[in-house]
């Protein structure tokens, strides 16, 4: 009988061998598909999603010629500066001291915010710059999340108790909380309340902090079962999340329900964008968001469950999740089989033109070196 793929208070190792190439798979590949569904709705094309066979030549097409340059959202920024909140709370905790999680992080939207450009909310503190405010890439506004700027322009910090937007329900803090998927030594039970509250920083909603919960959950288990061998790593992945998220004492049941309805609807021989409106929502709310972003991976294995074939798998992830109009179904499914399936899987001609390369990889390579994982051969 495999192991679990989520405990309670057993974590990831950054000693593990795979550790290290999940890190930047989940972190590259979630940038790659926020991008790619950025460059899809900006054109307003739709690029196709096969289930099985190669890509198709229109769908190189849609991904633009070979000189186009990939662009990143807001929700990359935001999931690197997430990543760069938890580098300072390790850094603190390797001093010998404990910090706050969730003021980490917010202190970390503020940087962002002044990146951006935008003016800093008086009644705010202001944070000192740290590594990551110099990327360039970083700084562009660039489809932002409205929700998120709307809640830090008010120089306050949400929280569960005490929401600043009440209703927010937004797909933002889905995408956003891949890094506390790749945390190491903690289990579910300190995961859960980590992306719960960074959630609530700027989105109100109970089912917009536990999706970003579950998104969490299944990036840790996608890690572990790479590391552990499992044939079909995504789907494992997503089962051992949605029983963990049973285990979560606050509203539950719709993130539930939409994870249930994404796994029937991968389990089609035939799965296109339309499909996934129809069977799982427009993707604008949190739950939609993680639904559809997983059943295009889930789907994408699906037709290669040997992994013989890993970029192909990446691709068609990509490609129906980004089909569908959505930048973070698209970021959803690039991270999660990025993090099953390792750097591998990810088309070298499309990490050559992402326009944050560079500062993916840096942050990654920093956040790798504190949490002391071994250095690349």
């Amino acid at each position: 009988m495999p192991a679990p793929l989520l405990l309670p208070d057993t974590g990831l190792d950054p000693g593990w061998p795979e550790y290290a190439d999940s890190v930047r798979a989940a972190l590259l590949g979630g940038a790659l598909g926020d991008a790619l569904g950025s460059l899809a709705r900006s054109d307003g094309r739709r690029p196709p999603a096969p289930s099985h066979g190669a890509e198709s030549p229109r769908g190189r097409r849609e991904t633009g010629d070979a000189t186009t340059v990939l662009r990143i959202s807001g929700s990359t920024q935001l999931t690197l500066y997430t990543l760069d909140a938890l580098q300072e709370v390790v850094e603190w905790a390797n001093q010998g001291h404990a910090a706050d999680e969730t003021a980490c992080l917010w202190l970390a939207y503020l940087r962002w915010l002044r990146a951006r450009g935008g003016p800093h909310p008086a009644e705010a503190p202001r944070p000192l710059p740290r590594p990551i405010d110099e990327q360039e890439a970083l700084h562009t506004a660039r489809e932002p999340d409205d929700t998120a700027l709307e809640a830090l322009r008010t120089g306050r910090m949400g929280e569960v108790e005490r929401p600043l937007l009440p209703e927010a329900k937004g797909c933002g803090t889905v995408p956003r909380s891949v890094p506390y998927g790749l945390l190491p030594h903690v289990g579910w039970r300190t995961l859960a309340p980590l992306a719960i509250n960074g959630a609530a920083v700027t989105h109100g909603h109970p089912e917009a902090q536990t999706a970003a919960a579950v998104q969490g959950f299944v990036v840790h288990a996608a890690v572990r079962a790479r590391r552990e061998g499992v044939e079909r790593p995504v789907a494992a992945a997503v089962a051992a999340a949605r029983e963990t998220a049973g285990n979560l004492t606050r509203p539950v049941a719709e993130t539930l329900e939409r994870l249930g309805d994404a796994v029937r609807a991968a389990e089609q021989e035939t799965l296109d964008p339309e499909d996934l409106t129809r069977l799982l929502g427009a993707g604008r709310s949190a739950p939609e968001a993680l639904a559809i972003g997983l059943c295009a991976a889930l789907a994408a294995e699906a037709g290669d469950p040997h992994g013989r074939d890993p970029q192909t798998v990446f691709r068609r992830a990509v490609a129906l999740a980004t089909g569908h109009d959505g930048a973070a179904a698209g970021a959803v499914a690039g991270a999660v089989t990025g993090a099953a399936l390792g750097t591998a899987a990810l088309p070298p001609e499309w990490t050559a033109r992402l326009d944050a390369r560079d500062a993916v990889a840096g942050t990654a390579d920093r956040w790798l070196r504190e949490v002391g994982a071994p250095s690349a051969a």
